[in-house]
């Protein structure tokens, strides 16, 4: 079996706006607000590393599970990789920050491009799969080298410290993975590669001067472009909504209702931790949400867990045991696909509800006849259909379209998961 180069092209594509589009906004903050304030920059460069690392893991985890499929063969459900904690951003910002601010927005890319290879990483060493690191576009020499080393068996060793060891910024290359030895990737040459890097006798430098010399006016073009597209690009805009606030009358307005995780007495406890949530997301900033886990006793087991001050979704821990997630949608809006991603993939999650500002609350719940695999397929269309909307440019699909165009895939999402053992309440 052959990967096709457009499906391939169009992987990367999707993986490289990711980067880019973080890359640019950390760029766009630094041009606003300057480097002094480190602890500022810190907090906002954690928030896009987490916001738009979480889209690279998930785009991974749809690749994954496309080649597994489309080689016959079958694997429980990808599982992202966790995006880089705010210790490790803190380390990258001080660092890039005291050798050459310029490089700041390069570090976020670099992390966001990291979520998405860590996913590709670990969940082929959990299958026993092998991978290949296929070079894109006008590939530096050090990626050429790695590439030349072919199909490996996926192991720890590739990587350090939980991370895939080589990742960096400005770099389209990306891992491939395959389950049998007849498959690979459309012009993927790696005697080609080897060849290259025996010419140039082993020394990574040296191809660089060679590359340099038979590409100079190319390679200096480009980057005149690069720049020039930097202070245009417009894509993969996020889905915001204008954000309410909590009032007296919206915590009056919140409802138990029945389900099947909980009986009676545990269904008004749920409604109290909703209320109770509510009143900690009305001392936030505008549009930060606010979530909370608790067991199936109604034992809380995280604190309140409060989102980004940028209003980024907030984060959650996964459990080992059955457990429920509340969380608030400021904008009063249903749950989005990022939601139904976290509620189809994490088994234990039996019971997941969104309270808007105003009191609403919508909920998803696993029932006994849940089918994970069609259900991970329903939201895996989603998503892909999702990020097909963003790329539209805004001109010719303005965001108040989008927004509608998104809750009807949602809402049809929903109904698709109904008929495969997950109720919904509204």
């Amino acid at each position: 079996m052959q990967i096709s180069a457009k499906t391939w092209n169009e992987y990367v594509t999707r993986l490289s706006r990711l980067n880019q589009k973080a890359g640019q906004l950390m760029r766009e903050y630094i041009d606003a607000h300057g480097t002094a304030n480190t602890d500022d920059l810190v907090a906002y460069a954690y928030g896009l590393v987490t916001k738009y690392g979480e889209g690279s893991a998930e785009l991974a985890c749809q690749m994954y599970e496309a080649l597994a499929e489309a080689q016959g063969v079958y694997v429980p459900a990808a599982e992202p990789a966790e995006t880089a904690r705010y210790s490790e951003v803190a380390r990258m910002v001080h660092a890039t920050k005291d050798q050459n601010p310029a490089n700041l927005p390069n570090g976020v890319s670099r992390l966001v491009k990291r979520a998405g290879a860590d996913t590709t990483l670990k969940n082929a060493v959990r299958d026993g799969a092998e991978w290949a690191w296929i070079p894109h576009g006008d590939t530096c020499p050090f990626c050429i080298t790695l590439a030349s080393n072919g199909w490996q068996k996926a192991s720890d060793k590739a990587l350090k410290g939980g991370h895939a060891q080589h990742i960096h910024a400005n770099c389209d290359c990306e891992f491939a993975v395959r389950f049998r030895s007849d498959t690979t990737v459309a012009g993927y040459d790696p005697d080609m590669y080897y060849r290259k890097y025996r010419e140039a006798g082993g020394d990574i430098n040296k191809m660089r001067r060679i590359d340099y010399a038979a590409r100079k006016d190319a390679i200096n073009a480009q980057k005149r472009a690069a720049y020039a597209a930097r202070k245009n690009f417009s894509v993969y805009s996020s889905l915001n909504m204008e954000p309410k606030p909590v009032t007296m009358q919206s915590i009056s307005n919140v409802k138990s209702f029945n389900c099947e995780t909980l009986d009676g007495a545990k269904q008004q406890q749920l409604q109290n931790a909703h209320k109770r949530l509510l009143m900690t997301a009305a001392k936030q900033p505008p549009g930060v949400e606010v979530g909370k886990a608790f067991d199936l006793n109604m034992k809380p087991l995280t604190q309140d867990v409060v989102g980004s001050a940028e209003g980024h979704s907030v984060r959650l821990p996964n459990f080992d045991a059955p457990y429920i997630v509340i969380h608030t949608h400021p904008a009063c809006g249903i749950f989005s696909h990022g939601d139904l991603s976290s509620f189809t993939r994490n088994k234990n999650l039996k019971l997941m509800t969104a309270i808007g500002h105003n009191g609403h609350i919508y909920a998803v719940e696993k029932s006994a006849d849940f089918n994970a695999a069609a259900a991970n397929g329903i939201v895996g269309d989603l998503n892909s259909e999702i990020a097909r909307l963003k790329n539209i440019p805004r001109a010719e699909l303005p965001d108040d379209q989008l927004l509608e165009q998104a809750e009807k895939l949602i809402r049809q999402a929903i109904g698709d998961l109904q008929e495969n053992g997950v109720k919904y309440y509204e």
